[in-house]
């Protein structure tokens, strides 16, 4: 049974939500967890602080690399965060639950004319990784015993590297991997599959110890009900 909210605490939670395409399904998931009551146009704008006389939060929207600084450091006592994102740059926060939002994959991919792509993970010859995840990445082919690879950090148009003969692989985040196919790509393996997460404050679990716990379960409810269960 969902837990009621406590209508006369006078301090709200304060919860990063991150930018672009989790957004909205995370704000739904707050909205049917009884968080917030706006339709989705009331928080899709330039403002990056919501906190409406009749939620029960404030919302904290940034990008999604920032969400885990936010928490980890007490601007937002939790947040909402890919699991990418936490893999990539750890930080000293509270994973209590998988929300089961924002699916996706971080894969491995090259040029889909490429023969025995895994082979010339063994062949001996220098390997050029362009990705923005640099940690995963060395991770990966560290535990495959791979040494001969050279990573190049790129932020963006990722998919444009091999094109043009930056490199032999990528390693990015795959959706539906509709871009890898426009840009004659395939994934070559799947390295961490992806869900968003709920993140807290440490302090916070202690400062607001029952607001938390309520937090998580009314999400966890919500979630299992999203799933039919």
């Amino acid at each position: 049974m969902k837990i009621s909210l406590d209508k006369n605490k006078t301090k709200k939670l304060k919860i990063a939500v991150p930018k672009g395409r989790v957004q909205k399904d995370a704000l739904e998931l707050l909205r049917k967890s009884g968080y917030i009551k706006h339709p989705y146009a009331d928080y899709d704008s330039r403002r990056l602080i919501f906190d409406y006389n009749d939620d029960d939060v404030s919302l904290l929207i940034v990008k999604p690399w920032d969400v885990p600084t936010f928490v980890e450091y007490g601007a937002a006592d939790a947040g909402i965060s890919g699991k990418d994102v936490l893999l990539e740059k750890p930080r000293n926060v509270y994973e209590p639950l998988d929300l089961g939002i924002g699916k996706c994959r971080v894969v491995v991919a090259a040029d889909k004319n490429i023969a025995d792509k895994k082979k010339l993970y063994y062949s001996g010859v220098n390997l050029r990784i362009a990705t923005k995840y640099v940690r995963i990445t060395m991770d990966f082919f560290n535990k495959k015993g791979v040494s001969n690879i050279q990573i190049i950090k790129l932020y963006g148009n990722v998919e444009l590297a091999p094109i043009s003969g930056l490199c032999d692989f990528i390693v990015d985040l795959v959706s539906t991997g509709e871009t890898l196919k426009q840009n004659n790509l395939m994934p070559v393996e799947e390295i961490v599959s992806v869900t968003s997460r709920l993140i807290v404050n440490r302090a916070s679990l202690k400062t607001n110890s029952g607001e938390i716990a309520t937090l998580i379960d009314n999400l966890r409810e919500q979630i299992k009900k999203n799933a039919g269960v």
